[in-house]
């Protein structure tokens, strides 16, 4: 997994917000605030490709008192936060595909004269 380009964190009145630029403007439409916490994960995600199990292991590393379980649901809550406001890039398709079909598509099978 990796974070989509084109989105900043910043700082704002002691909250981290998720600022997107260019194009994002109109792919991410809602204000995503995080925790300090994710924040401080922000800052790897942005350079690196990564894996949940990688996420889980920089925060039981970096925060005393941390259960594997609590840290991987807490994990869990901020990927699924990033995946649906299409600021994560997983693989996973989310809102509208549109597929252009040929003009001379009808919809079915062809109906034949008799």
């Amino acid at each position: 997994m990796k974070l989509k380009d084109g989105l900043i964190l910043r700082e704002v009145a002691g909250q981290f917000v998720i600022v997107p630029t260019g194009k994002r403007v109109r792919e991410v439409t809602n204000i995503v605030y995080i925790s300090s916490s994710a924040a401080y994960l922000w800052d790897y995600m942005k350079d690196h490709e990564f894996t949940r199990e990688e996420l889980v292991s920089r925060i039981m590393e970096h925060y005393e008192g941390v259960t594997q379980e609590k840290a991987g649901e807490d994990i869990d809550k901020y990927l699924k936060i990033l995946g649906d406001n299409n600021i994560l890039e997983d693989g996973v398709v989310r809102g509208r595909v549109f597929v252009k079909l040929p003009k001379d598509f009808a919809g079915g099978a062809k109906k034949e004269k008799a």
